[in-house]
Formats: C-alpha cells, structure tokens, sequence
C-alpha cells in the first residue's frame, strides 16, 4: 500500500478509538492520538531510507509493533499529553496508539502480493493474503475514503448522541 491506503487503514481501525475518546469528552486526546496514529503508521518505511535495513524486514513485524507502543507508552507516562485522568490511562493509550499503528500498517502490507514476515527473525516465512496490489491506486484510495467515512461515522454518531454538543 501506498501512504494513503495505509491511512485509511488507521483511519478506520483509530475510528473506533477515537469515538470512546469523544463519547468521554477526552477531545484533546481523541486528537493527539488521531495524528499520532497517522504518523506513526507510516513509520516502518523507515527501512525505505536506512540501506542496512530490508524493506518488510524487521520494521514490518510485531516486534516494532511492541517497540512503538513501548516507546509511546513511556512517552505518554512521562509527560501525560494526552490529557486524560492519570498516568495509567495516559500510558494505556500511549501503547495502544504506537502498537495500533503500526498494526495497521502491517495490514495494509500483509494484503499485498508481497506480505510480511511479522516474525522475523524468529520465523523467515512470508504471510500474504495477496488481496490487492501496493500501487494500485485505486485500492489506495478506497482504504482512504472508507477509513475518512467509518472516522466521520463515530464522530457523526457522537454529535447525534448529545445532540450536537461535545466539547472541543
């Protein structure tokens, strides 16, 4: 996939996340995470850029989904960004959003011809449901409007809920 079809993916999957946040009136951190998520889920094409590291190697895999969430979390505990009630929570969605994200990359990856080994190196085995190809645009930008429309859909849900008066 391409950056676009990997945020529709978070978009979609953050969509759900985010509307728990929005439902507890927690809109700083609904926000904060939602952007986190994005970048986040990007980044491990970090490899595309480090000519020692191959591309869908280790930075595709669960190990770099943990050291994500590991390293917000401890972000999150530090400085409490987030906004919501303690460094419990603050360090819960701080993992959450790290480990999600680049989840979600994962299975925008795993969809492809190519796949992932999301094991390595303990497994070298390749795992692919070969769905769709990386640049087929048109693929991309369908994750892309269903992520933005499922994202809308929980926020639309929460103003009809509370008759259009959460807070910002």
């Amino acid at each position: 996939m391409n950056k676009l079809g990997h945020w529709g993916i978070v978009l979609f999957v953050f969509g759900f996340v985010v509307f728990g946040l929005v439902a507890r009136e927690r809109m700083r951190g609904a926000k904060i995470i939602t952007v986190t998520g994005l970048f986040m889920e990007i980044s491990p094409d970090v490899d595309l850029r480090i000519a020692q590291i191959a591309h869908r190697g280790i930075t595709h895999t669960v190990w770099a989904a943990l050291v994500a969430g590991v390293a917000l979390a401890v972000i999150a505990f530090r400085f409490e960004p987030f906004s919501l009630t303690g460094k419990g929570e603050e360090t819960f969605y701080g993992f959450l959003t790290g480990f999600i994200s680049v989840g979600c990359h994962l299975v925008g990856e795993i969809i492809t011809p190519v796949g992932i080994k999301p094991l390595y190196p303990l497994f070298s085995k390749s795992h692919t449901f070969d769905i769709v190809s990386a640049h087929n645009q048109a693929a991309n930008l369908l994750l892309l409007v269903v992520g933005i429309l499922a994202f809308q859909i929980g926020e639309e849900k929460k103003h009809s809920s509370d008759g259009g008066n959460s807070r910002t």
